[in-house]
């Protein structure tokens, strides 16, 4: 159940970039623990799925992930997480970063996170919206596109402000 845990926290790195979260070296921090607190949890062990519901509110060290109900899929061979979904309201904080959509999953294999349904991504100022946000950790990049023709990928980028000498 410890390694499901730690895992759960990955969902929070999406849509970090690397000057402000490098998953990688995150993720080796394996000291830090993960708290988990929800109104329900149901474990089915022997099918290797663990569901928590409402309020659900995952962190680890400065990492918040709040969501209505989250899924964890476990590799029954293996041990490992093979998937993570969360449902409703999800909500994911670090510092002044903050990402929202509908619906998080956390896919271990190919190491993204894809946020649907009305997905944004807050830093500082600057800002991403679109139907659907995809973050591949281990090649740290984003990929971001809309369901239909009429609604479009928003983005908006201020400049950085530059101390005079």
């Amino acid at each position: 159940m410890g390694k499901i845990l730690l895992a759960v926290i990955v969902v929070v790195l999406i849509s970090f970039n690397s000057h402000a979260v490098n998953p990688k070296k995150y993720l080796k921090g394996k000291n830090i623990p993960v708290h988990i607190t929800a109104d329900k949890l149901t474990a089915f062990d022997k099918k290797g799925l663990y569901i928590f519901e409402g309020n659900v509110i995952a962190t680890r060290g400065d990492v918040k992930l709040k969501a209505d109900k989250m899924k964890v899929y476990k590799d029954l061979k293996k041990g490992d997480i093979d998937k993570i979904v969360c449902l409703g309201h999800v909500v994911i904080t670090k510092e002044d970063k903050r990402a929202e959509s509908d619906k998080a999953t956390y896919y271990a294999k190919k190491s993204m996170v894809v946020l649907e349904g009305n997905a944004k991504v807050l830093s500082g100022k600057n800002n991403i919206k679109a139907d659907r946000i995809v973050y591949y950790l281990d090649k740290d990049y984003v990929v971001s596109q809309s369901d239909n023709s009429t609604k479009r990928v928003e983005v908006t980028i201020y400049p950085n402000k530059k101390e005079k000498k």
